[in-house]
């Protein structure tokens, strides 16, 4: 009872706005100094901007581009499907729904990074113990992917096994794999949810999750099942800062006490730590900072 009587006193306006399905104040209603405010404001005006762009700019005698030939132009021809290969496609309830969610293949917006030891670590997002980011959106869908840091250690994938659509996934459970070379490192679920879109370009070319993680390297989307009870084992705001310097310090540890090895020189950690030291073993360092291996 004392729980429901808290959550209702601080609820944050932006779940009483409707926009994120669950996030309790933590600032007093101090919103001008407020974080999670902050970024979700800019946010709003950013997409808010690039709409009214995009209504000033598209001509209005312009067509709408059929989605028959968008599927076509992004992935194709779907040789197992009949009804696109005919002018029944706009009939398929599987077209209906990858209509509504044509937008989901568009990168996400820049988030709010701060720079430690030369790893971006993100701010306005969420960050999970096995290295994942969680980002909130529009219509109680998260997108998420792995962090910068993570991908620092093990150096850029060569193969990223991506989650189907519609598989249903188990926080702190894995739930997708990079692999490198010979080596693969499962990651755990930060949350629970059914899959509702992958990154294409992640599955054609691994490395841009390692090049721009938290942008254009996005890996999934996903409809969360326990949104508040996940959130609420994850880190946000400056909270994830301490906590990656906290894993880097653990890693420098790692270098220190290995034989025949060195600590980096500079102020900023080396990208691929794995490839420059091998010697620290794929799995441990899999073990130590995704907790799979």
């Amino acid at each position: 009872m004392a729980e429901k009587i808290i959550e209702s006193k601080n609820r944050c306006i932006w779940m009483d706005a409707g926009v994120v399905q669950f996030k309790l104040c933590d600032s007093d209603f101090d919103c001008l100094s407020c974080e999670f405010d902050r970024a979700m404001t800019e946010s709003a005006a950013q997409q808010l901007a690039r709409r009214q762009l995009a209504d000033k700019s598209a001509p209005r005698e312009v067509k709408a581009v059929p989605w028959e030939t968008k599927m076509r132009q992004r992935f194709g021809e779907r040789r197992d499907c009949p009804l696109m290969k005919s002018n029944l496609c706009h009939h398929c309830s599987f077209d209906e729904l990858l209509e509504e969610q044509f937008d989901s293949f568009l990168a996400p917006e820049n988030p709010r990074v701060h720079e430690i030891f030369g790893i971006r670590v993100t701010t306005s997002n969420f960050l999970h113990r096995g290295h994942t980011w969680v980002a909130l959106e529009d219509g109680n869908r998260v997108r998420l992917g792995l962090d910068d840091f993570s991908q620092k250690v093990l150096g850029p994938a060569t193969k990223i096994n991506l989650p189907k659509v519609g598989q249903q996934i188990i926080a702190n459970e894995p739930f997708m794999a990079l692999g490198r070379n010979r080596n693969k490192a499962e990651v755990l679920a930060p949350l629970d949810g059914i899959i509702e879109a992958v990154n294409p370009k992640a599955g054609k070319r691994p490395q841009i999750a390692h090049d721009d993680p938290y942008v254009e390297g996005w890996l999934v989307i996903i409809a969360p099942g326990n949104l508040k009870g996940n959130l609420q084992e994850m880190l946000f705001g400056q909270c994830n800062i301490a906590w990656t310097e906290s894993e880097i310090i653990k890693l420098l540890g790692m270098l220190q006490t290995a034989p025949g090895l060195t600590l980096p020189s500079g102020g900023a950690l080396m990208d691929d730590v794995y490839g420059n030291y091998p010697q620290l073993g794929w799995k441990r360092l899999v073990h130590e900072f995704l907790h799979t291996a």
